[in-house]
């Protein structure tokens, strides 16, 4: 995992090392874990250093942020996921870059990536890392983006997706109040079936149960006016979501069915307090001998993309069930 150094050098980063690893809480071990089949089957994706999830070539950044969530979810200790944690959470160089390059949170010109840095600090917060000097500095530039007033958010590229990862991230950073200007904005992007989407067009069940999600984090916070908006933008939601469903027990996406979709979708029903034992089966009945989720594209094996979203539902979970609410 590391290249050999000076005996100084040497002794110095395992004396960090050892310092992240005690600064982290021990998570409290489930009796058992569900489906370690599929939990070990996701830490493989992380490869031989543990450092990152690789896809088609390249590092995906939101897999792997995504992926550490599911691992946490399945029992996967963070002092397990150390490597990880080091290389994605702990790196302001690596999350945010400088001015030779950029992070995995910043595009080229140095704007921030909206969804991907409210995906952070909520990874962040589900895992309970100590990297509180990172994540200041990630909601300090996610801030500077969103209008205090209205909870408009410049540099948005997927549209109520951007929006729901961004009010997730500052609920779980303790920003309430803007988190609630960032919910009610997205309320507004609410399309007539009672749907969200990536675009102003198009609704679909990924979109509508992450900003389900967002939206159940809070039910009652702000005025009666604003929780009213907030129940009423659920029930729509849920009723699209019902709708749209394919055999009451998943959805489809580009003509097929989709385990991620089906996944954002259950996370969502979940999150506003419907049962979601139908959806977790059904996703069960989709599980590889290798225990990674199945997809038409995966030649009969697990898929890695499938499997960082889905295992959460797979035990009747939502990311909402992952975070303590203060």
């Amino acid at each position: 995992m590391f290249e050999a150094k000076s005996g100084l050098r040497k002794l110095a980063a395992i004396t960090a090392i050892t310092s992240l690893a005690l600064a982290i809480p021990l998570a409290s071990q489930a009796a058992e874990t569900k489906y370690p089949e599929t939990v070990t089957f996701l830490a493989g994706a992380f490869g031989a250093d543990g450092k990152k999830v690789d896809l088609y070539g390249k590092t995906e950044w939101g897999v792997t942020l995504e992926s550490m969530i599911q691992l946490k979810a399945g029992g996967r200790s963070v002092t397990k996921q150390l490597p990880a944690v080091k290389n994605v959470l702990s790196s302001s160089l690596n999350a945010i870059g400088n001015k030779a390059a950029p992070g995995f949170l910043t595009n080229a010109d140095g704007t921030l990536k909206v969804g991907r840095a409210g995906l952070f600090l909520f990874a962040s917060e589900v895992l309970d890392v100590p990297n509180n000097t990172v994540r200041a500095m990630v909601f300090k530039k996610l801030k500077t983006l969103i209008n205090a007033s209205t909870g408009e958010i410049t540099g948005v590229a997927s549209g109520s997706i951007d929006y729901a990862w961004a009010s997730l991230g500052l609920n779980s950073y303790d920003e309430k109040s803007l988190a609630n200007k960032v919910v009610l904005n997205l309320i507004t992007q609410q399309h007539a079936d009672g749907g969200f989407g990536s675009t102003a067009a198009d609704s679909s069940a990924d979109a509508t149960g992450l900003a389900l999600q967002a939206i159940s984090l809070y039910k009652t916070y702000g005025s009666n006016d604003q929780d009213a908006l907030r129940e009423a933008a659920s029930k729509k939601a849920v009723a699209y979501l019902r709708a749209t469903d394919v055999a009451n027990n998943h959805w489809d996406a580009y003509g097929e069915a989709s385990i991620n979709s089906t996944a954002y979708a259950a996370m969502g029903l979940k999150a506003a307090g419907a049962k979601i034992t139908v959806y977790s089966d059904w996703l069960k009945s989709q599980l590889a001998a290798t225990g990674g989720f199945l997809t038409s594209w995966s030649a009969g094996l697990g898929d890695v993309y499938s499997t960082a979203q889905g295992y959460v539902p797979l035990i009747g979970l939502s990311y909402l069930d992952l975070i303590k609410k203060n």
